[in-house]
């Protein structure tokens, strides 16, 4: 028997649903213009294959837990407390570690998009954590990340940090393994097979990113560097990195 109240979505459930749909390939704020480095990869014969795939995917995941993830839950722990200043904190320390022009463009286009639509979306009356966050990245007082954002739409939302920190790496995996599908010769079962085995590996990381400063960052991939240093240079492209 279905009580009335059972019937009512928890506020959980709404969270998720609204994670989700963040997560989402087709979520509005142009992550499927861009590539994260597989377009030069395949290009260059790195990636040829869905083993050579899965490495890369998974190194990129990597990266994203000890780098953007790092800043993106110290922004998130400081907006819940109320320390709202800690956010232009993490958002221009994360920045500084995005070393390619193609990697800094696509955290800044994606964050002033969320950050739009954040307040686009906001019911009245519009949350002041959205309206700070969008007068400062449109006021250039912060640079507007889109990690940095993303930790603005979890506090809004009443997203918890395991499941912020699960999305955002979800994000970085569909959209390389969206991207392979029309840069290779790959089918959808071996990129959803890359996809369920990382499961075990997002756990691994956020035991370890959980813990870390933001003087803890790194983003040491230099493969992805150079990846993208050759897709900057490229004259025939399909994606904006």
């Amino acid at each position: 028997m279905i009580h009335s109240s059972d019937a009512t979505p928890s506020h959980s459930l709404r969270s998720l649903c609204r994670l989700v749909q963040m997560a989402d390939s087709a979520f509005p704020v142009g992550g499927f213009a861009f590539s994260n480095g597989l377009e030069a990869a395949v290009a260059e014969g790195v990636v040829k294959d869905a083993l050579t795939l899965g490495d890369f995917t998974r190194g990129l995941v990597r990266v994203a837990a000890g780098c953007d993830c790092v800043a993106m839950l110290h922004a998130y722990r400081a907006a819940t407390e109320g320390y709202l200043d800690q956010l232009v904190v993490s958002d221009s320390h994360l920045l500084s570690f995005k070393i390619s022009a193609e990697a800094r463009s696509m955290t800044l286009k994606m964050g002033r998009r969320l950050t739009d639509l954040l307040l686009d979306t906001s019911p009245a009356p519009v949350p002041h954590i959205v309206r700070q966050w969008h007068h400062w990245v449109h006021s250039d007082h912060s640079v507007g990340t889109y990690p940095i954002a993303q930790a603005v739409a979890a506090v809004v939302w009443g997203v918890g940090e395991e499941e912020l920190f699960v999305g955002h790496l979800y994000g970085v995996a569909s959209s390389v393994l969206g991207a392979a599908l029309r840069l290779m010769r790959i089918t959808h079962v071996e990129t959803q097979q890359i996809a369920l085995r990382l499961a075990p590996l997002v756990e691994e990381l956020y035991a370890d990113s959980r813990h870390r400063t933001l003087e803890d960052m790194c983003s040491f991939a230099p493969m992805l560097d150079v990846a993208t240093s050759l897709h900057e240079k490229g004259t025939r492209r399909m994606f904006m990195s």
